[in-house]
């Protein structure tokens, strides 16, 4: 599967284990806001987009073409 945002694998590991990464990450609220509506729920974001996401908003919200809230 792969993340909305830069499209790269986004290492879920749902399908393998229930032991996931991403059961251990608390993704943003204002991140997951970001999905388009009909990937919601069927997609996961990648480690690599959230880290930056809380690392730097605005230059996420930039290099993706999203307007900042």
């Amino acid at each position: 599967m792969t993340c909305p945002f830069c499209l790269k694998d986004n290492g879920c590991a749902l399908d393998d284990s229930q032991t996931c990464w991403c059961f251990r990450v608390k993704v943003p609220e204002d991140l997951l806001a970001l999905i388009p509506l009909e990937q919601k729920g069927r997609v996961c974001v990648c480690q690599a987009c959230i880290e930056f996401y809380l690392a730097d908003k605005f230059g996420f919200l930039k290099k993706f073409d999203f307007k900042p809230r």
